[in-house]
């Protein structure tokens, strides 16, 4: 009896002879990721982003840039972002075989479909998905997308949506509450 198979190893073997991959750079930073001035790291940045996909790009021959889709401002929990429906659209229109972003956070931050798109839909779909950062390439190691990182880092990532928007809930709430003492002294 043989182990079980992803379904990356199914594309793999039909995909072997395969010179070339039709590369969607996909690149995303929320308003949150944004506003956080202070804090801010460059590598979160649209420019940085694109720099550092460009550069894994360049590395290998084997993938070409087909176009690169940008959501600046939307958030990672909803995956109804213009720029990701435009990435997909052109994977149904069968332009695209590859997808690749900085790291999983980028994909999005909604831990049930994130997980949706690296173990089902990409994989049905025949698409490639190279999470550079996180070191997931779905082609070129098959296990690195089953692999309990992959989850763990999903749900840090959803935790961190979260964490951020009370945050950002209790900053307003604390200024209003600011607010409405400043009036009643005024």
């Amino acid at each position: 009896m043989t182990g079980r198979k992803s379904k990356y190893d199914l594309i793999n073997s039909k995909n072997n002879n395969e010179k070339t991959w039709s590369s969607a750079i996909y690149i995303r930073l929320s308003q949150e990721d944004n506003d956080v001035k202070a804090e801010k790291i460059e590598s979160n940045s649209i420019t940085s982003q694109k720099a550092i996909l460009n550069e894994y790009i360049n590395e290998h021959k084997d993938l070409i840039i087909y176009d690169t889709y940008i959501d600046d401002g939307y958030t990672g929990t909803d995956f109804n972002r213009p720029g990701f429906q435009r990435l997909l659209e052109d994977i149904r229109k069968g332009n695209i075989n590859c997808v690749i972003v900085k790291d999983l956070s980028r994909l999005g931050r909604n831990y049930i479909e994130v997980g949706n798109y690296i173990e089902q839909i990409f994989p049905l779909l025949n698409i490639r998905f190279i999470a550079i950062n996180d070191n997931v390439d779905s082609f070129k190691n098959p296990t690195s997308t089953n692999t309990i990182l992959v989850p763990f880092k999903n749900l840090i990532n959803d935790e961190y949506c979260r964490d951020t928007s009370i945050k950002i809930r209790s900053a307003l709430d604390g200024r209003k509450k600011k607010r409405r003492i400043c009036r009643c002294f005024s």
